[in-house]
């Protein structure tokens, strides 16, 4: 797992490690620049293509710009270094930096206006070394008409460590603020690069590892907010028994769908089984079942007791907890309703079943004016809000990401259990404080139904044998990998949660046989 750190946590991890020996920062700065300039051959792979602009900065985001030139220059490309202050104002690394390259007799023009940069056009690729995260506010003056500039010149851009403008601890984007399309950044990834608006400025996000001393992060106290490779994803999948029947596979509850609503029921039980259960057993209103019965051919299927308005009823209590006992886990509330007397058993279940449950849309709503209920909860649990099933039971989010995310992961460990808010990007927060920040997926997945299928993946990982932590963080990835893939072929404007829930068996391969291709933000190697 790589942690996400803030830019003042980020700060104080280069100031502990670097002390103020600028050799040591240099060294920093070299393995920065290695990351950067590998990144420009992976997306100009033919030197002789043509040149590569290097637009720098007075400081160490600068300093990171010129060793990337020289090492271009090195590796045989045409490079021209933009510099937005004259030498003399240079310091410390990047003034190493800076001579080194001028050493390689590498070519710079120092700009006093945004006129020389009409050429940017020209160029195959431009690197933005400008600002670096620890810029606050709207770029002035000439760097927000070099930002223009480059913005205008419609040429892809390679970010160093964040893109110019970008607030990296709110993910807001100055104006003007540089659009990259891929962003190299060092060390560890600040949280606002995850976040829209910000995220769509950074593009692809490649992590630089420094090198950082063991042992420093935990000392800065930087820790709590994870970001999973796929290598640590793929450690998550539960593991397939050969000789092992349905039983062996795990057989999920499902206590979902109303009169009207079998449609949620029907996601859910179709995503379970895609994600590898044995079996898939729902307990559904009497007069549900016929509807379900035409849509569900390899989910067992158990009426029981409803309300006059076809709603799971308080009736219902005894044959679901006689289910439940050959059961590994359980998913409750999609499209069971907001009756009241189906809320009460929603209510009594978690608080008296043993088995880890997901509780997700009108289960969630079930809680509404009574959260203190959920600490009532027998079993391992996990909460699938959106953001207003959140609001409903929590009130307002803070709109800074570090600050929402502390606010989960105090409920989290306030009512032992695990949150997953659902979003772009996802956010697990685990009881015991720590927080993961899942960015998969894209808007293909904002289509009524996409949460239901988010459920049974989730029910589906717990009845395997995944813990509740770890089942909400691959459930999250393989429904954002499920939703992405399906739009490939789809368009994102017409992928249906059906064709999310078709999908998943392409995810989970993915996972499996990609040992060394990471799609999704990666560590840089």
């Amino acid at each position: 797992m790589i942690p996400v750190v803030t830019v003042s946590q980020m700060r104080s991890i280069d100031e502990a490690a670097i002390g103020k020996d600028p050799i040591t920062g240099y060294s920093y700065m070299l393995k920065a620049g290695t990351g950067i300039a590998g990144a420009a051959r992976a997306m100009l792979a033919d030197s002789a293509a043509g040149e590569i602009a290097v637009v720098c900065g007075r400081g160490n985001n600068g300093g990171d710009g010129y060793v990337t030139a020289r090492l271009l220059v090195e590796a045989g490309y045409r490079v021209m270094c933009f510099s937005l202050c004259p030498a003399d104002e240079l310091k410390g690394e990047a003034l190493l930096a800076f001579n080194e390259y001028i050493e390689r007799k590498g070519n710079f023009l120092v700009l006093d206006d945004a006129g020389g940069l009409a050429n940017l056009p020209q160029y195959k690729l431009i690197i933005d070394a400008m600002l670096g995260t620890g810029a606050k506010g709207d770029p002035r003056g000439l760097y927000a008409a070099a930002i223009r500039a480059i913005n205008e010149s419609r040429v892809p851009v390679i970010a160093a460590d964040t893109p110019s403008g970008l607030d990296n601890d709110t993910g807001l984007p100055g104006s003007p603020c540089v659009k990259a399309a891929v962003t190299v950044t060092m060390g560890f990834p600040k949280i606002g690069l995850y976040f829209y608006p910000g995220r769509g400025h950074a593009g692809k996000l490649v992590i630089q590892d420094l090198g950082y001393p063991d042992g420093l992060l935990e000392a800065k106290n930087a820790g709590g907010i994870f970001f999973p490779t796929l290598a640590d994803l793929r450690t998550l999948l539960p593991p397939r028994k050969p000789s092992g029947s349905k039983f062996d596979h795990g057989s999920a509850l499902l206590v979902c769908g109303s009169r009207g609503m079998t449609g949620s029921a029907t996601l859910v039980a179709r995503s379970a089984l895609r994600t590898g259960c044995g079996m898939a057993h729902l307990a559904a209103p009497e007069s549900s079942v016929p509807a379900l019965a035409g849509k569900l051919i390899e989910t067992v299927i158990h009426p029981v007791p409803e309300t006059s308005a076809g709603t799971l009823s308080r009736g219902a209590f005894q044959k679901i907890m006689e289910l439940a006992g050959s059961m590994q886990a359980m998913c409750i509330g999609p499209g069971v309703s907001h009756e009241s007397d189906t809320s009460s058993l929603v209510r009594e279940l978690v608080s008296t079943c043993t088995l880890p449950v997901v509780l997700d849309a009108d289960g969630i709503n079930a809680y509404k004016g009574g959260e203190k209920e959920l600490g009532l909860h027998k079993g391992g649990m996990i909460i699938t809000p959106h953001t207003g099933e959140w609001q409903r039971l929590f009130g307002e989010l803070p709109p800074e990401p570090a600050e929402m995310i502390g606010r989960l992961k105090e409920k989290a460990v306030e009512f032992n259990m695990t949150v997953l808010l659902k979003g772009n990007p996802t956010i697990v927060a685990a009881p015991d404080g720590n927080a993961y920040i899942l960015p998969f997926g894209n808007s293909a997945l904002a289509k009524a139904g996409s949460g239901d299928v988010l459920s049974g993946i989730i029910v589906s990982l717990l009845a395997q044998g995944a813990s509740a932590v770890h089942a909400a963080v691959l459930g999250a990835y393989i429904h954002g990998e499920a939703g992405t893939l399906a739009s490939v072929r789809l368009g994102e404007y017409s992928v249906l949660a059906s064709d999310v829930v078709n999908a998943i068996h392409l995810a989970i391969r993915k996972l499996q046989e990609n040992q060394h291709n990471q799609t999704c933000p990666s560590r840089s190697t």
